[in-house]
């Protein structure tokens, strides 16, 4: 086993983030050469075929009895009990496409409340958020705008026919005579993911002439919504010119890709 085999070594792919746990408590494991799982849900396994031929880590169900740490790969946001003997930590590859609906002038903290509400509730990784999806017409709105620059999220959008194509859970009747589609946070959440998927042949030729590997993904299910839409409300909306009350609502989906965003 060798010794110089660390944590720093693994190559894995930038677009991935570090979440919580004992880094420096895995770190040690992985220096000492003792046996680390790894349980991968998703995101790309091309980081796998550049391990050295002898290492300490090993895959979900395999040496179980002799596991002295563990680094988890996952969109979940795990919390780890800190007075757990075992080291854990987990990456976020990010692959969460979140579908945003709302209404004219909605304030930046109205929609950056409800993303993290549904992350909290849905125990999801807010670091494997890859960006935001919405109806073209949205593709000004100040809130929206604001938030993804402050994050480093991308906006895609969409055309009102494209996302009245999309089959959803919960269509609704006044949002297709409203803006044209029965569905935008959950048709525009399914989009992105789709949009990224159709971008997987591309992307892989080029890891290909890098790696002289084809890189695979791994994920959950086969339904790629995991959050059917969630609709918030502020309390308190501000006035707009006029004296009408106006951003009062926004409405959350969440959809899962199997390419990780590396943008």
């Amino acid at each position: 086993m060798s010794d110089e085999f660390t944590l720093d070594m693994l190559d894995i792919p930038s677009g991935w983030r570090r979440g919580e746990g004992d880094w420096t408590g895995v770190a040690a494991a992985m220096a000492r050469g003792e046996t680390v799982e790894v349980i991968q849900e998703v995101g790309s396994t091309l980081w796998q075929n550049s391990l050295p031929e002898k290492h300490s880590l090993y895959w979900d169900g395999e040496n179980l009895s002799t596991i002295k740490a563990r680094i988890w790969i996952s969109f979940t946001q795990r919390r780890f009990s800190p007075e757990s003997a075992l080291p854990k930590v987990q990456w976020h590859p990010r692959v969460l496409w979140i579908g945003i609906g709302c209404e004219r002038g909605t304030e930046r903290e109205l929609i950056e409340t409800a993303i993290k509400q549904v992350c909290r509730a849905y125990h999801l990784a807010e670091s494997a958020i890859a960006g935001i999806a919405t109806i073209d017409t949205k593709a000004g709105e100040v809130g929206l705008l604001e938030l993804c620059q402050e994050r480093n999220w991308p906006l895609k959008t969409f055309a009102a026919e494209i996302l009245s194509s999309v089959e959803v859970p919960n269509p609704s009747n006044i949002a297709a005579k409203a803006v044209g589609t029965p569905s935008v946070a959950e048709a525009a959440a399914l989009c992105a993911v789709r949009e990224e998927n159709l971008t997987a042949d591309e992307r892989e030729l080029t890891q290909i002439s890098i790696n002289h590997q084809r890189p695979s993904a791994l994920i959950c299910g086969s339904n790629p919504l995991l959050v059917p839409k969630q609709i918030f409300r502020s309390k308190n909306p501000p006035l707009s010119q006029g004296g009408v009350r106006a951003g009062s609502a926004v409405t959350v989906a969440v959809a899962v890709c199997p390419i990780e965003y590396l943008g």
